[in-house]
């Protein structure tokens, strides 16, 4: 009792860094988590992009919307599963889908 009250404080100090509202405060870390994600996010996509251009072959023609077409109406012609299949919903009589 013969201590001050500034000598109290420092004292506690000395034993204990933070006072307890102190040690509650939120921390601003999650501020950096959050950047280090976007970060890595941004990284990755570059990456992609690049596999995109340099690495992956180009699309087969067969992809393509022209060819898709030719391929539907052989297999219309072929008349490829006419039971419940694709060409079970195609009415031949007026050439469109049913």
């Amino acid at each position: 009792t013969a201590l001050s009250k500034e000598e109290k404080i420092a004292l506690y100090r000395l034993k204990f860094n933070h006072t307890y509202p102190e040690m509650k405060r939120p921390s601003h870390e999650w501020k950096t988590v959050i950047g280090g994600m976007f970060i890595v996010f941004g990284i990755t996509g570059l990456v992609v992009l690049w596999q995109c251009h340099y690495v992956y072959p180009p699309q087969p023609h067969t992809f393509g919307e022209e060819w898709q077409a030719k391929q539907v109406q052989r297999m219309l012609d072929m008349q490829i599963n006419p039971i419940e299949g694709f060409s079970a919903q195609w009415d031949y009589k007026n050439k469109q889908w049913k």
